[in-house]
């Protein structure tokens, strides 16, 4: 009878350490799916928030260099800013701010640029510097802190500040 009774007592010992063995390591718990599932979503997200993000500063680029162009030819058949113009001047300012901020640059960053002193040379710079800015923009991967970049619209904005104060 003892005999039995510790072979049942152990028996059931063995029952219980592998059912709590069992317990602590159940790779189905649904608290842990859940969080596995939530992550995986928000890094999707983040990915294409970021996608997004540079898709649109891509366009930015390419609107900025299309104004660039357009007040270069503008000015070189009218050899003045008209009010359509100084429009344009200050779009291209604006997306150009935009452009430089989401590179990581800031309005402190700016360098003595070396700006031209006439004003048909700076609008043409303007054009060239608003070409060089999309194709710098284009090139640059969506996690890469671009000093061209930054330099480049940090150029545009010191040479619009030169066309602005030359036409008033």
């Amino acid at each position: 009878m003892s005999l039995r009774f510790v072979l049942c007592f152990l028996f059931l010992v063995s029952c219980a350490c592998a059912a709590s063995a069992q317990t602590r390591n159940q790779p189905n718990d649904p608290t842990d799916q859940e969080s596995q599932l939530i992550e995986e979503m928000r890094a999707k997200w983040e990915i294409k928030y970021a996608e997004k993000e540079r898709t649109e500063n891509v366009d930015r680029a390419r609107e900025a260099a299309q104004l660039g162009s357009e007040l270069y030819h503008n000015y070189t058949n009218s050899q003045l800013f008209s009010q359509t113009e100084k429009k344009k001047l200050d779009r291209l300012e604006k997306v150009t701010r935009k452009i430089r901020s989401q590179a990581g640059g800031s309005d402190g960053d700016n360098e003595d640029e070396q700006v031209p002193t006439q004003m048909e040379s700076a609008v043409k710079r303007l054009s060239e510097a608003s070409s060089e800015l999309r194709k710098a923009v284009e090139n640059t991967p969506r996690q890469v802190v671009s000093a061209t970049v930054i330099e480049r619209a940090n150029e545009i904005l010191e040479i619009i500040r030169f066309i602005r104060n030359s036409t008033r």
